[in-house]
């Protein structure tokens, strides 16, 4: 019996030896996965840096652009930059204007997007307009060149109405 009872304590010891040694490891495996959810998992926060983006606020102020009137426009006619042979595009382009502005207003200034839209498809190739999701960047590259040249106001992005290549 005395064997019986000395073998149930060893058997007890181990048990709490064997915890006491689980136990620091399950902290430290705690903390590491709190201290890798602050600083690689947590959402960031957007809280600029005093002095830093004061500067960037004044100058370049982010506004919401929310779209009003669409002031379509006739189609144009370009030759595309392929030196094989002659291939034409046809493309029809809408102005999507901010809102408040008024048709009125846009429509003796057209002529500024449709240069700006000559210039920038005459330099494309038969072959880069074919290709998928080629019209999605003509569209985004397009109303970012106007936006520009109407100075970043009174359009927010272009529509493409036609695009006919040949």
């Amino acid at each position: 019996m005395a064997k019986k009872k000395k073998k149930a304590t060893e058997e007890e010891e181990g048990e709490t030896k064997s915890r006491g040694k689980k136990k620091p490891l399950l902290i430290g495996a705690i903390v590491l996965v709190a201290v890798a959810y602050k600083f690689v998992l947590a959402p960031s926060s957007a809280e600029p840096v005093e002095g830093e983006a004061d500067a960037e606020l004044t100058d370049q102020a982010e506004r919401v652009l929310v779209d009003g009137l669409i002031f379509p426009m006739e189609e144009i006619v370009v030759n595309l930059a392929d030196s094989d042979e002659n291939r034409y595009l046809r493309v029809g382009l809408a102005l999507v204007l901010e809102e408040g502005v008024a048709v009125e207003v846009i429509e003796p200034e057209a002529a500024i997007a449709i240069d700006a839209a000559i210039d920038y498809l005459s330099a494309q190739t038969f072959e880069l307009l074919k290709e998928p999701g080629s019209k999605t960047t003509v569209r985004d590259e397009l109303s970012a060149l106007i936006r520009e040249a109407f100075g970043d106001e009174k359009v927010t992005r272009i529509l493409l109405t036609t695009f006919v290549m040949q």
